[in-house]
């Protein structure tokens, strides 16, 4: 059996379809093998789509490649980069190739930013930043403007009245580690961020905001421009349940249909302001309802019922899975940090604004290299 030869070509073909944890333990094989793994090109083409939970303890990815009665493969729980213990949160500001920038709020009133692998687990300490007094927590995006610019931008409320709110923004250079200290302010009547960290898409961050309805706020990251985003005209458009995401390359959102909590319209941004409904879908019940957190951005899309049963449905086939797994955890360290929500509206909200899953593609690329 030694001397039995495996081509490579046979070699990449079995190990690109092997989960996460298996293909870390089969670089222990031979020098051959952990070259042939750590190789950027075989991560690539590898190319394996993961689904980050920031609100379970510990920390759960999701693998949608395997099916869900692989409990083993399926769920896997992995550690927070830092203590997250009864108090604490994470909420996650964005991902690029395969690396996530987590903001992690401790209970002596600190946010910490945290890039993350989440499957090496390797990590490192960005900034830590004392919670703004305001309030209001923090509003990040994580996205870049030319080349390998990579940019954290950071807003926080500085007035805030009923008809408007006033807002201060900076940029965190990860490459000197220091905030920019730009004197900028932005103002908008009837302006008000939700809370949910913006979505990196084509050069611009987007974020769920109310204006005289809801709508999102887009930065030109090159460029340091805001403007808003226009949602779609029709008449019978609703803004309940937006979430926002990344299908084809392009922005997407996804909000209830009007009238009921049960049925979703999904549109895509082609152009400029110029939406276009692709796909309505149904699922769950008024009894027991389920919300969208997350677009996976291959038709599919991650729900949530109140009792934390996840589904992942796909609109372009009518079809789902249930995900096993999640319901195994304690249920108080999944939801301690959120509870008291007896409105299955408000909890909805809530969520999705503070602890919105994330997808993102595997990597073995380390955080320090995003520096």
């Amino acid at each position: 059996m030694a001397n039995i030869h495996i081509g490579d070509d046979i070699l990449h073909n079995i190990l690109g379809r092997l989960p996460g944890k298996p293909l870390l333990r089969f670089r222990c094989v031979s020098k051959h093998w952990n070259a042939l793994i750590s190789d950027p090109c075989f991560m690539r083409s590898r190319s394996r789509r993961m689904i980050l939970l920031p609100f379970t303890r510990p920390l759960v990815v999701i693998d949608d490649n395997v099916p869900a009665e692989d409990e083993a493969h399926s769920m896997v729980t992995i550690p927070s980069p830092l203590k997250h213990d009864e108090g604490t949160h994470v909420s996650v500001v964005g991902a690029l190739n395969g690396i996530v920038l987590l903001a992690l709020h401790d209970t002596s009133l600190r946010c910490h930013l945290v890039l993350y692998n989440p499957l090496t687990c390797a990590s490192k300490i960005l900034v830590a930043m004392d919670r703004p007094c305001s309030g209001h927590p923090y509003v990040f995006g994580f996205g870049y403007g030319v080349g390998d610019d990579l940019k954290i931008v950071r807003l926080k409320t500085v007035y805030n009245r009923i008809d408007k709110r006033l807002y201060k923004y900076d940029v965190f250079d990860l490459k000197t580690s220091l905030w920019s200290g730009l004197p900028y302010t932005y103002l908008i009547r009837d302006f008000e961020l939700s809370g949910q960290a913006g979505l990196f898409v084509n050069g611009f961050l987007y974020w769920s905001a109310y204006f005289s309805n809801k709508a999102i706020l887009a930065l030109n990251v090159k460029e340091m421009v805001f403007s808003k985003v226009e949602p779609p005209n029709e008449h019978y458009f609703q803004c309940n349940g937006l979430v926002l995401g990344v299908l084809d390359g392009c922005l997407c959102m996804i909000n209830n249909s009007p009238n009921t909590y049960i049925a979703f319209d999904l549109w895509l941004m082609k152009e400029e302001d110029v939406w276009l409904k692709i796909r309505s879908f149904s699922f769950g019940s008024e009894a027991n309802r389920f919300y969208p957190i997350c677009i996976l951005g291959d038709g599919k899309v991650l729900i949530q019922n109140f009792s934390f049963e996840l589904v992942i449905y796909d609109t372009s086939k009518d079809s789902y899975k249930a995900l096993k797994g999640l319901a195994d955890l304690d249920e108080s360290m999944a939801t301690d940090w959120i509870g008291g929500f007896n409105d299955q509206k408000y909890y909805a909200d809530y969520r999705l604004a503070y602890s919105r899953p994330i997808h993102y593609v595997e990597s073995l690329l380390s955080p320090f290299d995003m520096c």
